[in-house]
Parts: structure tokens; sequence; C-alpha cells
């Protein structure tokens, strides 16, 4: 409903709200959109969660509160951002690791990865509140590097927020499970204003949103239930997380340039270029359809389950979920390595493509 309102309401507020910069690096959209949707997930995850809330249930009716309070300077840095075009990145990254240290003093942090003698340095609390720090914001701003077709990181982040939701449900934390729950719910609805046509976008402020709500709840999942492997947490959030580690190695080591510095080589940026959209220049069409935008987006999907599908079966076993995550890695990096040396995959072309050829 919030998602509708802002398309409704572009012409009083595009002029600030509008993503009007057509020639950043980034950019593939032809047209000023609104980048506010982060509004209607934050709207429709709080109306959700006032709706499964129940009186009985004194964990999930402190818990949410809690998790809203805590993504607050995430999630106005965001929006600042979105709106004044003004909030750099390291002021948005040390937004989320105050959000994670509030997340911190209220549920506690990271304790356990699975291994004895880093559990041991983990439970000096100065040591768990800098890990947990660097984990949680990390992640939080990992999700803002995917968020970049239509339907890319809105899908992704519904998946997840899935992933976690079911296996709230199977350890029986149904407080977990009904943030979780709530989080796709409200993503759905800003979905079907983003894919295919793009009418609204995610933003920075609701990139960290979901970011933030997803790495701590994957936390908080791990510490309340110890049957959960601490490897899920990270097996669960791995696109994004890969995602920017690659492109921090890509940057600093292979271009020599700062890490913070934006591009147009990301794999979902490869995938338009050197997937979609030869689709439609070898058609003989001079411009981009608006569709080719989100033809992109269902490739990171399918790489998306590829880890996710196994990290929510095999969410207690740590040696499968490390292996889902090498399979993942070794798909990612296969398929870049390709797309980058223009040996695109003819299998992986659209049906148009392959038959001129």
């Amino acid at each position: 409903m919030v998602g509708g309102l802002i398309v409704a309401s572009e012409r009083w507020h595009g002029a600030y709200t509008g993503d009007y910069d057509l020639n950043k690096p980034q950019a593939t959209h032809k047209r000023s959109t609104p980048r506010i949707g982060g509004l209607a997930v934050f709207a429709g995850t709080l109306a959700g969660l006032l709706v499964l809330g129940r009186p009985d249930n004194t964990t999930l009716n402190w818990l949410w509160p809690a998790l809203f309070v805590a993504s607050m300077p995430v999630f106005v840095a965001g929006i600042l951002e979105d709106i004044t075009k003004d909030i750099g990145s390291g002021k948005r990254l040390l937004a989320a690791f105050a959000s994670a240290a509030i997340a911190w003093w209220f549920f506690g942090g990271v304790s356990r990865v699975g291994f004895s003698f880093i559990d041991l340095i983990l439970s000096f609390w100065p040591i768990s509140l800098l890990f947990t720090m660097i984990a949680v914001g990390g992640c939080t701003h990992a999700l803002n590097i995917v968020d970049g077709m239509n339907g890319l990181a809105g899908m992704v982040a519904m998946l997840m927020a899935s992933s976690i939701a079911l296996v709230a449900y199977q350890v029986n934390d149904l407080a977990i499970f009904a943030i979780a729950l709530a989080m796709a719910s409200s993503i759905v609805g800003f979905f079907v204003w983003n894919f295919p046509f793009g009418r609204v976008f995610l933003g920075d402020g609701g990139a960290y949103f979901i970011g933030f709500m997803l790495a701590e709840l994957a936390v908080l999942l791990v510490i309340r239930n110890p049957s959960v492997s601490p490897f899920y947490a990270l097996a669960v959030l791995f696109y994004p997380v890969f995602e920017t580690l690659f492109s921090i190695w890509r940057r600093r080591f292979k271009r020599g340039v700062p890490v913070d510095q934006p591009d147009a080589l990301h794999l979902h940026q490869l995938i338009f270029r050197r997937l979609v959209r030869v689709t439609f220049s070898r058609t003989g069409r001079d411009a981009v359809p608006a569709l080719c935008n989100a033809l992109t987006s269902p490739y990171l999907w399918v790489l998306t389950l590829i880890g996710l599908v196994p990290a929510t079966i095999f969410w207690d076993n740590a040696v499968l979920l490390c292996i889902s995550m090498l399979v993942f890695s070794l798909v990612y990096i296969w398929l870049y390595s390709r797309l980058v040396a223009w040996r695109c995959p003819r299998w992986l072309l659209l049906p148009s493509v392959s038959r001129k050829r």
C-alpha cells in the first residue's frame, strides 16, 4: 500500500526522492525514479508485526520493538541519503556499526562460531562487541551492493527472510519466525512496484534496513538456538557478503582503485550487458527496452538459490553449510570469469540470441 502511495504521489516528492543521476556508473534506468521504497518495507514490516503480535507472546512483543529501535541509525542514514544524496558510504557504514552496537546491547552478540578457541575469545565482551559490529554492520552494508537491478535485491532479501523463517519454525523460535515472515511479506508488497518496470527503488534506506534486520535475525537465531550452526548465519547471507568481498578484492588488487569507488563491474551488471542487453542489440533494436533491466534479476535469483536451498535444509550441519558456500563461490567465480572475458556460455543466452548465432 505504501509503495503504491509513493508511486502515485511522485509528482510532489520526485524532485527530492528521485534517482535522477542517470550517468553514474551503476545506473541502468532511463528516467528519474523514487528511491524511498524502504519506507514501504519499513511500514509493511511494522504493520505485519502489529498483526502477528499476540498478548501472550512476551518474547515477540519486546523483541521486535527493540530491533526497530536498533535499526533506526542505519535506516535514517539511508533515507537521508535517498533524499539529500549527500550521506557518504563511510557515514552509512558507521551508522550500520552503531545499529549493530545497539542490538548487541539489547540482545548480546556473536558468541560462537564453531571453533572452541575463537568462542573462548568471543566470551570477552569487548571482543564480542567489536566482532558483532563488524559482522552485522558489514552484512548490512553488503545488501546495498547487490541492489542494482529491478527485482534483484528485493527477491534475494525475500528468499533470505523466508529461509530464516523456515529454520526458526523448525526450531520452534516463533518470535524470529514472525519477524522474518513479516519482513518477507512486506518485501512482496514492495516487489510488485519494483519488478519488472521499476516504478520505485528500494534505495539506501530500504537496503540498509533489510540488510540489518536479516543480519540481526540470523545472529539472534544462532544465539537463541544452540542447535542452529553458526555457519548458517553466514550461509543465509552469503551472496551479498561474497559479492562485497569479491568487489573489494577486485578493486583493490586487480584494478588498484579505492574500494569504495563505484564501478559497473558487479556480476549483475556484467549479466545485464553481456547476457541480456545483447539480445536486443543483435535483433537490430537501438533502445534497450524497459524489461531488459528486469530480465537480469532471474539469473541472480537462481544463483542465490544454489547456496540458499542447501543452507535452509542443512542448517544444523556445519560441514554441508561450508560445502554449499564453496559451491556458490566456485559457480560465481566461474560465471564472472567467463563474462568478463566475453566468453558467455551459450546455454545462458536468451533464446533469440542463440538463434541469431
